[in-house]
């Protein structure tokens, strides 16, 4: 009966994947942000640029309004059902955001009374738990009563009283003031750089903050609730005695960050980006990074622009070009079996981007899923692969440029059989899935954007909210376009930027959006997906702001009139 199917929410599909595949996923949810100096504008105005890369798939995840109220004056999108701008700007400054990275969690191990196992050791003295009684319904089956232990305010997540062990999670979330929607609040109020610097304090989630004003001022400032790590880095448990608890949170002041950087323009897209002579020893931040591949080409275009233009700002949002492909093409062996030379020709007449109508891309996608696991089998002992299922883009194509015997005692000849070996399969998958003419081949065709209710499966909930589809898309994860996808569930795009937002700071009547699939969720609503096929074209839209822009444009009035 499909009514007792599982809900196919997206954390019930997680769950079942394995943990590098999840690890894969959530990393490939990044974002891209840049902002342009008026030195560098082709505008004489700074410009801000921003496409937060979130899931696509389901409803939109961001929702696009505009605040206006004496003291506030703040329009972009919005987390549906929350208060509050993440991406936009005001009357003075623009503001956008890319995921960074913070070690924002640990784990204690404390020491338990044998005698009394609800007390721990801690700062030379036995503590008792604080403990509270829940109660658990559940289905068909009686009351479940459970016991909540905490430690200093942390969760007791595992214990075992036989060995005096407790394990304590802590977790940056939990602390006093850890609140995003006053934060949220509180950037959308700040008039300028210092005000918004005192909205940071209360900032918990991992962020790369743009910003750009009408004073022709940029800036980026890392924020997020970094805790100070006294006696350990974060990487293994820490003793619970106390003498490795946290010791507060790292103050905003002393993040990394840039005000009006020299080069005239700064970029994130959640790689390593953590200033060279910045006192890392000290202050740890994380180990954990994205693949710099968005940035790297990012930045490759930026400084080949003296004069950078909004719409060259909306071109970037909507580059395909692949480096990894590239990488890939520059490793292509000269001498190959016959059966592997036709993969390798059209790879090389390639020029690396990934276009929907590529056919050329649709083979790249097919052969280097090939290469990661012929290379992971490679250079992962057998007796460790049930814990190391897949292998990191980046390093896996810096190895292969500079082979070593972890390839076998002839590195070279065992990378290039490597390649052989992934281009044969390439090639055959692409057959199987594109036809046999290499020219109708068309990656689009397998990188389709399907957008359904979470509830779809269940047929009254599919027939009032009708699928969006059949749209085609370039790109993957690994492109400035992020149009990932997850190879073991398929080709069909599951996320990227469904909200994308060009600002011409002080000249905000200039600036550009788009919001897949539109502005309503309502099916019944001409808005429900007027933007699909927009966005599927890249057809930036206008971001009327001002009063006059406003009242010119404005499609439809709905007051709301105490009585």
């Amino acid at each position: 009966d499909p009514a007792n199917r599982p809900v196919p929410f997206d954390t019930i599909q997680e769950a079942s994947l394995d943990r590098a595949e999840r690890r894969a996923d959530r990393f490939a949810q990044g974002s891209n942000a840049w902002t342009i100096a008026a030195s560098r504008s082709a505008t004489g105005r700074p410009i801000l640029a921003n496409d937060p890369h979130l899931g696509i798939g389901g409803n939109s995840p961001r929702h696009m309004i505009h605040l206006t109220a004496p003291g506030l004056d703040v329009i972009g999108a919005g987390a549906p059902g929350l208060p509050g701008i993440m991406q936009g700007h005001t009357e003075r400054f623009a503001f956008g955001r890319t995921n960074f990275h913070i070690d924002q969690t640990d784990l204690f191990i404390l020491r338990t009374d044998k005698d009394d196992p609800e007390r721990y050791w801690h700062k030379g003295q036995w503590k008792r738990f604080e403990t509270f009684e829940d109660e658990i319904a559940v289905k068909d089956g009686p009351m479940q009563r459970v016991t909540l232990r905490y430690a200093q305010g942390r969760p007791i997540v595992a214990q075992d009283a036989k060995k005096q062990r407790a394990s304590a999670f802590a977790t940056v979330s939990m602390l006093p003031g850890a609140n995003m929607r006053f934060a949220i609040i509180a950037i959308n109020l700040a008039k300028d750089w210092p005000t918004l610097r005192r909205a940071f304090r209360i900032h918990t989630s991992p962020t790369n903050f743009h910003y750009a004003d009408v004073d022709g001022n940029t800036g980026w400032q890392t924020i997020g609730f970094t805790p100070m790590r006294p006696k350990h880095d974060g990487l293994f448990p820490a003793p619970g005695d106390g003498d490795f608890d946290w010791t507060g949170i790292l103050p905003v002041e002393e993040m990394p960050s840039v005000h009006n950087p020299k080069e005239g323009w700064f970029a994130s897209a959640n790689q390593l980006n953590i200033p060279a002579d910045y006192p890392y020893g000290k202050k740890v931040i994380s180990f954990d990074w994205s693949d710099p591949f968005r940035y790297d080409r990012i930045a490759e275009v930026l400084r080949s622009q003296p004069k950078h233009r909004i719409e060259d700002s909306i071109a970037l949002q909507h580059d395909v070009q692949s480096l990894p492909a590239r990488a890939l093409v520059k490793l292509l062996p000269d001498k190959l079996l016959p059966e592997a030379q036709p993969a390798a020709a059209l790879l090389k007449r390639w020029d690396c981007g990934l276009e929907a109508d590529s056919g050329a891309a649709l083979l790249y996608e097919m052969v280097m899923p090939e290469l990661q696991s012929g290379f992971r089998d490679l250079v992962v002992p057998a007796a460790a692969r049930e814990y190391i299922p897949s292998v990191n883009l980046f390093e896996m194509l810096r190895i292969l440029a500079a082979p070593d015997t972890r390839l076998g005692p002839v590195p070279d000849l065992a990378r290039d059989a490597l390649i052989e070996r992934s281009l044969i399969a390439g090639w055959n998958k692409a057959v199987e899935l594109g036809g046999a003419d290499p020219a109708q081949w068309r990656w689009g065709d397998l990188h389709r954007v399907t957008l359904a209710h979470p509830l779809s499966s269940l047929p009254g909930v599919a027939a009032a909210f009708p699928k969006i589809e059949g749209g085609r898309s370039g790109g993957d994860g690994f492109t400035p376009m992020a149009r990932g996808f997850n190879s073991k569930r398929g080709y069909q795009v599951s996320h990227g930027a469904s909200y994308l937002l060009v600002a011409d700071v002080g000249a905000w009547d200039n600036s550009r959006f788009l919001l897949l699939p539109g502005q309503s969720a309502d099916p019944r609503s001409p808005r429900y997906r007027d933007f699909y096929p927009r966005w599927l074209a890249g057809e930036m839209q206008p971001l009327w702001f001002s009063r006059a822009a406003v009242e010119q444009h404005a499609a439809d009035r709905v007051e709301i009139i105490p009585a």
